[in-house]
């Protein structure tokens, strides 16, 4: 097994392992991937790259350019989700705090602010990493 292949490995497992730690955290409270139609994309992308890279193990077929394919979607649902789950998460937890002030007829607690957790952080390192030695392979091939 070459270099290349067992970082594709690696990355593939990264990046189906992410969704299942937490992406986003408000307060003690982590929230996963998983449950998340963005968590269940970035998990079966994961799976399909370690499916890919069999082929490429096996030293059969070269499947690299699906590979990078699935890195790449992989490390924009990633971004996105960085970008954008944050402050939905914000606006949840805004949304929670107000209607239990409301029902409660007390004053409205502070929300804790939403960081991005590990999990988005390790699935983004093997995304990019996915899609690098995928182009990385692509590029080398047709040289």
């Amino acid at each position: 097994m070459t270099r290349s292949t067992v970082l594709i490995l690696g990355a593939a497992l990264l990046v189906g392992v992410s969704p299942f730690l937490p992406w986003l955290s408000v307060g003690n409270v982590g929230v996963p991937g998983i449950p998340d139609p963005a968590g269940w994309f970035v998990a079966v992308l994961g799976l399909v790259s370690l499916i890919l890279v069999m082929p490429v193990v096996r030293r059969k077929w070269n499947t690299r350019p699906w590979i990078a394919l699935a890195g790449l979607a992989a490390t924009t649902t990633l971004v996105v989700v960085m970008t954008a789950g944050a402050r939905t998460v914000a606006d949840r937890a805004q949304a929670r705090a107000e209607a239990m002030a409301l029902v409660d007829n007390v004053p409205m607690a502070p929300v804790p602010p939403v960081r991005t957790g590990a999990g988005l952080w390790v699935g983004l390192l093997g995304a990019v990493s996915l899609a690098a030695a995928g182009l990385a392979g692509v590029w080398r091939r047709d040289a």
